[in-house]
């Protein structure tokens, strides 16, 4: 499962055929869990809160985009929910996805998680 943040407009592409951003190329960072700690986040309730809160697209195999407006809320969210006790598998994700939002925030470009 991969997490990928364009670090600016070079690295961000528009795919006409499904109507969604996708990273690709440089400026870009990504991180990279994998299905044991993917398997932990869904157990923390991190899917379903993304697609109650975040209208998000994506499950097991999906892919979805946050473009910077929505990594705000995002922001917010992660910030919201490491105030609460979490399994320490996820902390360090949750910690990842925080910087990656700010990073998205920062370059006006997006995030984009490939579950």
């Amino acid at each position: 499962m991969w997490l990928l943040v364009a670090l600016d407009d070079r690295a961000l592409k528009y795919d006409e055929a499904y109507k969604i951003h996708y990273v690709d190329g440089q400026p870009a960072a990504e991180y990279y869990f994998d299905e044991k700690t993917a398997q932990a986040l869904e157990d923390d309730g991190f899917l379903t809160e993304m697609w109650d809160k975040f209208d998000a697209m994506f499950d097991w195999g999906d892919y979805d985009f946050f473009e910077p407006d929505k990594c705000v809320g995002f922001r917010q969210w992660l910030l919201d929910r490491m105030k609460r006790p979490m399994n320490d598998m996820v902390r360090p994700v949750y910690e990842k996805m925080l910087e990656f939002a700010n990073l998205a925030i920062k370059c006006n470009t997006g995030i984009a998680f490939d579950f």
